[in-house]
């Protein structure tokens, strides 16, 4: 069965050798799968399309970073996340870092925002078949004072925990006003599953964000106005910032 699937195992199933494996995988929580595949790959030297020979991953590499090798995969929603998480976290990689953007829920985090997440709420399905006695599963807080010095041109920094969803269209006013009442900053689709994996075997988890829209501010992931993209694009430049700043660290 697929649990049973060893290190060596997996090593045979995506083609690769001992050497390869990474230290740390990024992924980045996305409809867009291809089109951020091709961008984080741009960041990358000796790129390795990683592509099973049963089709059941796609859009994964590992590339180097100032000579190490770092994995990335592109993925939506929990399944995809989880997915990925585990067979890296099988392989022995020790740091995993999540992506992506997310749905503000507080009135004072505006487009662009970037959401440093400090645990993340099981409100989607993957999670609870690796860590069936929790519904928060928190980030390795330890890493966070790496970008304590670290400052964005116009973009603002917020800590705290967010909700994760499976179901990005059934979030009506009633869940938001709940999630909001409840404590959370943010809504994504990947991080608590990406955490719960992560912390079944035991590895390091970071999960950094910029916020999409701020459903508080009359917004929603259909709202175009210009000045808003731009403040999505600073937050997604951030993002990364914080991303290789970690990997400078050799966490």
């Amino acid at each position: 069965m697929l649990k049973d699937l060893t290190k060596s195992d997996w090593l045979s199933i995506m083609n690769i050798t001992d050497d390869k494996i990474p230290k740390a995988l990024i992924l980045r929580g996305t409809r867009n799968l291809k089109t951020n595949y091709q961008r984080y790959k741009a960041l990358f030297e000796n790129v390795v399309d990683l592509c099973s020979p049963s089709d059941i991953f796609e859009d994964v590499f590992i590339g180097d970073y100032k000579g190490q090798p770092v994995g990335y995969a592109s993925v939506y929603g929990d399944a995809m996340a989880s997915e990925v998480t585990h067979v890296f976290g099988v392989l022995g990689t020790s740091l995993v870092i999540q992506t992506g953007c997310c749905g503000a829920l507080s009135y004072n985090i505006s487009s662009g925002d970037v959401i440093l997440v400090t645990s993340a709420h099981c409100g989607e399905g993957a999670s609870q078949y690796y860590i069936p006695e929790k519904k928060e599963i928190g980030a390795s807080i330890e890493l966070f004072d790496l970008m304590a010095d670290m400052n964005f041109d116009g973009i603002d920094l917020h800590k705290g925990a967010i909700w994760t969803t499976s179901a990005l269209l059934a979030e009506g006013k009633d869940e938001i006003m709940d999630w909001h009442k409840k404590g959370y900053i943010a809504v994504d689709m990947e991080t608590a599953s990406t955490f719960a994996v992560a912390e079944y075997f035991g590895m390091k988890r970071l999960s950094i964000l910029f916020a999409y829209d701020n459903p508080f501010q009359g917004q929603s992931i259909f709202f175009t106005d210009k000045e808003k993209q731009e403040q999505r694009s600073k937050g997604k430049r951030a993002m990364l910032d914080m991303v290789f700043k970690i990997l400078d660290a050799g966490c």
